[in-house]
């Protein structure tokens, strides 16, 4: 059994603990946006000249945001890579790392990702509707127990593996979706393959002889997303995902989204209702992003999805769609503060579109580079719910350390899932 220790969180784990930076000179800067809700690692992309402002770290430390809604979305990642060692960010993050002897720096991410940590927290958020934030002295004084400092690196060894493997995957999905947006740039922005074809005149220039100038909504059906009433409970809390911006981030394939429908809920609008493969594009807020269903699903007003005809593939519209979003976001300008390109003007959108035959053959091209990215995806989702399951669990001292090792060891021994389309 493991010897557990009990006190404050101040007098278990550094908080905002001193990093040395020199001011007008530039260091890794972390914004709260790169922070992705419930995913481990965060690194850099930008430097900036540091003033005097913002939280302080070094590579290992975790950042965890105090202000809504950031606190309540998961946003909590440890630091990684930093050039030189250090860096800083937002101010609205809190910084942890573990104290020598006590705490392991690894553990306190997972300490402080558990929904019981985060409910804590939430309770001493203080400040004006919308701009809530947690008390930093009331903080410091939440009570915890954590285990005695080797159970805590086995602990953190055991969910470090799912997240490592999970950000590899990640990485995996990155490559081989820029190994198909190479496919699509080649085949139809530089036209590679068909130089030698006789080309003709279109509204467009020149195009190879067979192919056309289409609008979106030639590809197939335009669907515009609609909210079942949130007052009625009941058409909540199913089996079918309800698509919303936040689950388009950082997403090839939706596999998991935060609110689902019931069949209620889904029988109101059945009108609404999208195949998997279909293309959804945000354009409203955060015009843009793009995503492909895995299942049966509906999206929210915000998103326009495109259920493509037989004879034009969905990997086709969603590279051409991902190629078009910055496009996208200038037509969902319109001078106005809030983003919003309606559905006429979606649907308006035209496009080069192949013949069938070529289309057929890039179909096929790019067809398992989006099975392979499915099954990493879906992989991660499974990965995912075993860690949340095992974690609140080996926090509390429910379950056993090599208890939990062993499942692990079992979802990495067992085989990929299939893809469900």
């Amino acid at each position: 059994m493991s010897r557990w220790i009990e006190g404050t969180i101040s007098e278990l784990i550094q908080i905002n603990p001193t990093v040395s930076l020199k001011k007008g000179k530039s260091y890794p800067f972390v914004s709260m946006d790169v922070i992705e809700p419930f995913y481990k690692p965060v690194e850099a992309h930008e430097s900036r000249e540091f003033t005097s402002g913002g939280a302080r770290f070094q590579n290992q430390d975790t950042l965890f945001a105090r202000i809504t809604p950031c606190l309540e979305n998961g946003k909590t990642a440890q630091v990684k890579n930093l050039d030189g060692n250090i860096g800083f960010g937002s101010t609205e993050f809190i910084v942890l790392r573990g104290k020598e002897g006590i705490s392991d720096s690894d553990f306190i991410y997972y300490l402080f990702i558990e929904n019981n940590m985060r409910e804590k927290a939430k309770q001493l958020m203080v400040g004006t509707s919308g701009r809530q934030r947690v008390d930093k002295q009331q903080f410091e004084e939440i009570k915890i127990k954590i285990p005695e400092l080797s159970t805590q690196r086995k602990i953190a060894q055991i969910l470090g593996d799912i997240d490592k493997k999970i950000e590899i995957n990640r990485k995996i999905n990155e490559t081989l979706e820029k190994i198909a947006i190479a496919h699509y740039r080649h085949w139809f922005v530089e036209l590679g393959p068909f130089r030698r074809e006789t080309f003709v005149e279109s509204e467009s220039g020149s195009i190879p002889n067979g192919w056309s100038i289409k609008r979106v909504d030639e590809l197939g059906s335009v669907i515009t997303g609609k909210t079942p009433s949130t007052k009625k409970t009941e058409y909540y809390h199913g089996e079918t995902p309800f698509i919303k911006i936040p689950d388009m981030h950082n997403n090839t394939f939706i596999v998991k989204t935060e609110t689902t429908l019931s069949d209620e809920g889904v029988s109101i609008q059945k009108n609404k209702l999208l195949p998997p493969l279909s293309v959804c594009v945000s354009c409203i807020a955060t015009p843009g992003l793009v995503v492909l269903t895995n299942e049966y699903s509906q999206t929210n007003q915000q998103i326009n999805s495109i259920i493509c005809n037989e004879e034009i593939s969905p990997y086709f519209t969603y590279l051409f769609m991902t190629e078009y979003s910055e496009s996208i976001i200038t037509l969902g300008s319109g001078g106005t503060a809030t983003l919003n390109l309606n559905k006429g003007d979606f649907s308006a959108i035209k496009l080069l579109v192949p013949d069938n035959k070529t289309m057929k053959e890039f179909h096929e091209v790019v067809k398992d580079i989006f099975d392979n990215i499915r099954i990493n995806s879906i992989m991660n989702y499974q990965l995912a719910n075993v860690r949340d399951y095992i974690l609140p669990r080996l926090l509390s001292g429910e379950i056993e350390v090599s208890k939990a090792a062993e499942r692990v060891r079992e979802v990495f021994s067992n085989e990929q899932p299939e893809p469900s389309v």
